[in-house]
């Protein structure tokens, strides 16, 4: 596939802030002509994940300077997370993640592996017993002796936990996951749950994802002030962010 350079997206859109994706069809079919229609659907695919172009509503793009977080779903969390939108039909807010995603922003690479999954208040416990049918090392809301003792250097594990209310949460290869604003905020409100990634790996997290992905700042201070976190949030933000 022909590498697409950032010289040659940012001309398409000297003219136009913004290009509407038949626009950016059209600017692909031009510079890569005579290929099939998937081509240039996975060529933009590739320049969102790049930070090339960024999507600012459906539809519409504008030339982009930092990439998307696209973390690796697992068939494993896909299965476990659409296993329990058929076992829960009327849960309206739920999503998965794990913290090996971490890898990608951490200078010190965990082996071991948690699965988070948050469920809307008053259906953790039924969540809970579910996924205790059919894994071990499944914990509810652990207490941080829990934690210490069972979580830490476990190769594996899953934690249920209730959802917080208007957290940003998106969807990714039909799994709802958190976004990464929600993420950072969590790290610093669950210093016992995230402790591997506290001190300078915290620092270290926030600064790369700063740096290199697409953010929005607005949603990170909104989130961070439903949970009592804006100041010491703003702080990682002026000190990691490099001013932004």
């Amino acid at each position: 596939m022909e590498k697409i350079s950032r010289n040659q997206v940012n001309e398409w859109f000297k003219n136009n802030q913004f290009l509407m994706h038949y626009q950016l069809i059209n600017e692909l079919s031009t510079l890569l002509p005579n290929r099939k229609p998937g081509t240039y659907y996975a060529t933009l695919h590739r320049l969102k994940k790049e930070g090339l172009i960024r999507n600012v509503r459906r539809g519409l793009y504008e030339a982009g300077s930092k990439r998307e977080f696209e973390p690796a779903v697992s068939k494993e969390l896909s299965g476990l997370f659409k296993k329990l939108r058929k076992s829960f039909p009327y849960l309206e807010n739920l999503c998965v993640w794990n913290s090996r995603w971490l890898n990608e922003f951490t200078v010190q690479q965990a082996l071991s592996s948690m699965v988070i999954i948050e469920t809307e208040r008053g259906t953790e416990e039924s969540v809970f017993e579910y996924i205790k049918a059919s894994y071990s090392r499944v914990f509810i809301d652990p207490t941080p002796k829990e934690i210490n003792n069972y979580i830490l250097g476990c190769k594996k594990c899953f934690v249920v936990r209730s959802l917080v209310t208007e957290a940003p949460v998106t969807s990714f290869d039909n799994v709802a996951i958190p976004r990464l604003e929600k993420i950072l905020v969590d790290l610093v409100c669950e210093k016992d749950l995230f402790v591997s990634f506290q001190g300078e790996e915290l620092r270290n997290i926030y600064h790369r994802v700063l740096k290199d992905y697409d953010v929005s700042l607005s949603t990170l201070r909104r989130y961070a002030r439903r949970r009592g976190k804006l100041e010491e949030i703003d702080r990682l933000i002026v000190t990691q962010g490099e001013g932004m």
